[in-house]
């Protein structure tokens, strides 16, 4: 017999529920100066972790920001009951729902549509994701080089979470940037252990932002190069990306990219050759049908 059961978790995350919530996240939740800005609810399975979920709050919803479940323990209605308790509590706050952002293909993605349905919420597509395995990179004479043995980043190369803060507005003050492009506009999600910059006099040039979406799951949301920088650096930026994203997961992973104009779908035809799958990204609202806000 399956015992499951859920536990409220403070700020400070015990360990066995660490790799349960995404690394951006825990570093929000060790910064937040509020308890009430986040509810984090651990799931025990048998008495072991299983599990976790993060919502952060504001004035109006809730916004489910890291949702994870063991896979040993999926395929038995445990991230029906979880979402249901976090919905309990939206109504307890009087929030008028739940904000759930999801990127999965096939089976995934037709277990939480029907999650998402079944009460009564509803969705619409954001942009058309391209999905990239890892495994595919290794034999990539592009990509292979960044997942070998002995691979260094160049000296032009430094993470964002090496920039000083003037180096960081710089980036984001980039003339003739486009706004969505900029590291502001990734806004809590970015992950400076994964992204990277290429410097010309001390000043960012040319730059890949990334984030981790999910176990195993990875995103560059945006890549820019000024005039400054040299064509090359763009594939040593992404080495660079590929290569963080390999030693966070241990191995294998999927990449993921975004094809909002066709420089994006050229990238995502260049990383493998085409050798791409098709995900699809949702942002599902939960409506609190007892709200009367």
């Amino acid at each position: 017999m399956v015992n499951v059961s859920f536990c409220l978790l403070g700020r400070i995350i015990p360990e066995p529920f660490v790799r349960y919530i995404l690394p951006y996240v825990r570093r929000d939740l060790s910064r937040s100066k509020s308890s009430e800005a986040y509810t984090v609810v651990g799931v025990m399975w048998n008495g072991l972790a299983c599990g976790a979920a993060v919502v952060e709050w504001d004035e109006d919803d809730g916004n489910l920001r890291s949702l994870f479940i063991d896979p040993k323990a999926r395929r038995c209605g445990i991230a029906g009951r979880l979402i249901d308790c976090l919905l309990t509590e939206c109504e307890r706050r009087e929030k008028a729902g739940l904000n759930i952002e999801y990127i999965l293909k096939d089976e995934d993605l037709t277990a939480m549509d029907a999650l998402i349905r079944a009460r009564g919420g509803s969705w619409e597509d954001a942009s058309p994701v391209c999905g990239m395995k890892s495994d595919d990179f290794l034999d990539s004479p592009l990509i292979g080089p960044a997942l070998r043995p002995g691979w260094k980043r160049p000296k032009q190369i430094a993470l964002f979470s090496e920039l000083t803060d003037a180096q960081i507005e710089a980036a984001n003050n980039w003339p003739g940037l486009p706004h969505y492009l900029r590291p502001a506009a990734v806004g809590e999600r970015l992950d400076p252990a994964l992204s990277a910059a290429w410097l010309a006099d001390g000043k960012p040039a040319a730059f890949v932002l990334g984030f981790q979406s999910g176990d195993r799951m990875f995103c560059m949301s945006s890549a820019w190069r000024g005039q400054e920088a040299p064509v090359g650096c763009f594939r040593a930026l992404v080495h660079t990306q590929v290569n963080l994203c390999w030693y966070r997961s241990g191995g294998s992973f999927v990449f993921f990219l975004s094809p909002i104009n066709p420089h994006a779908a050229a990238m995502a035809e260049w990383f493998t050759g085409g050798n791409y799958e098709p995900y699809t990204q949702r942002l599902a609202v939960i409506p609190v049908l007892s709200n009367e806000k």
